[in-house]
């Protein structure tokens, strides 16, 4: 069934608050950067009856105790031996989101995609979605709040995934939504609007909803 559009909802925090209410549902939750299982999302989720999967994708920009955080990316000898100087931030990036979403992916392997009713995604774990989604790991509706894309599209690590969700088919593009405050200052909307204009998918704009 596609993806409501929210009616009164005014902050990404608030929509999951929203959807929670309006379904008992099994969740898979990509986290935000520097966030967890345990952040206010997932929580929120799970107060409001959902039964949510989070797992940890162990990220971070420059966190070292995060197994996927940049940080180590760019001290791997890989980064060191096989890059130039000027590949090193990207490719680290890409490894690490590479990574996260390998994460999501072994998570669905083995409880397998009927186990959950609804994927959602917040800022940087929205990017993760669009990544099961273009690739096909998940076909299932989908909310993404706030998707972090702009910093890999900028390093050039998002466009075939924008690309690869673009050429879905109508009915499975139906399925998703993406949901942008229009006063986030970490994620831009405009990030959002380019892509669902790229794309074809749904676009709820918060008015006054922050990231």
């Amino acid at each position: 069934e596609k993806a409501n559009k929210a009616s009164s909802p005014r902050s990404s925090q608030s929509i999951v608050l929203w959807a929670a209410r309006h379904a008992d549902m099994r969740v898979l939750f990509c986290h935000g950067l520097e966030s967890g299982p345990g952040g206010f999302k997932p929580r929120a989720l799970r107060s409001q009856g959902a039964t949510v999967t989070a797992p940890d994708m162990a990220m971070s920009l420059w966190n070292p105790t995060k197994r996927n955080s940049v940080v180590l990316g760019l001290l791997s000898p890989r980064a060191m031996l096989t890059r130039w100087p000027s590949q090193w931030i990207g490719g680290a990036l890409a490894d690490s989101f590479e990574a996260c979403v390998d994460v999501q992916r072994t998570a669905l392997r083995d409880a397998g995609p009927a186990a959950f009713d609804v994927l959602i995604g917040s800022s940087w774990g929205g990017a993760v979605a669009a990544a099961l989604i273009a690739e096909g790991a998940w076909t299932g509706p989908a909310v993404m709040l706030c998707p972090a894309l702009s910093e890999l599209r900028r390093h050039g690590a998002i466009e075939a995934i924008v690309d690869q969700i673009a050429a879905l088919p109508a009915e499975r593009k139906a399925q998703c939504l993406i949901v942008h405050g229009d006063a986030d200052e970490t994620i831009p909307v405009a990030d959002s609007v380019k892509l669902c204009a790229a794309t074809g998918i749904e676009l709820e704009v918060i008015e006054g909803g922050n990231h």
